[in-house]
């Protein structure tokens, strides 16, 4: 039997959801203005170098999508998220962290996703020039600290 989510894993669920329901919206609210041509790729500095059809928000959006189903697929079905340490997949916390990590998972490349999103078509309406220096740097930082913090959590047990 799964252990009960606590207040944080709602909160992380709920955050990664409303972050692939903007996306879809944002993608819906501009799709008929954007040019045929759009952003697909960003060095490392943040800045656009590659480009081609708006299609591609529609794979990025269908990624989100299935990312976000295969870590709520892995909440339930444990067995699919490789940790890094030895523990008794068995025991209550042990379930309990390995949920919260594919939880907090979830809404960290939920929300990098729509970032991405939001940016390409600001780029692609001439809104904006760049996805930024900082968002690799973040947004690596945001996915290991979970897997960082659920490691050490394990760890202990």
């Amino acid at each position: 039997m799964m252990p009960q989510r606590s207040g944080m894993d709602w909160l992380l669920e709920g955050i990664g959801a409303a972050a692939v329901i903007a996306a879809a919206a944002e993608i819906g609210m501009h799709w008929s203005a954007l040019p045929v041509r759009i952003p697909t790729h960003f060095g490392i500095g943040g800045q656009a170098n590659g480009w081609g059809e708006r299609n591609s928000l529609l794979v990025l959006l269908a990624s989100t999508i299935v990312m976000f189903v295969l870590l709520t697929i892995a909440e339930k079905y444990q067995r699919l998220v490789n940790i890094p340490v030895k523990v008794d997949r068995e025991a209550p916390e042990v379930k309990r962290l390995i949920r919260s990590l594919a939880i907090a998972l979830k809404a960290v490349l939920s929300a990098g996703f729509y970032w991405i999103t939001h940016v390409t078509i600001a780029i692609a309406m001439s809104e904006r020039t760049a996805m930024g220096r900082v968002f690799l740097p973040v947004f690596l930082a945001a996915v290991l600290a979970p897997v960082i913090y659920y490691s050490v959590r394990l760890k202990r047990l």
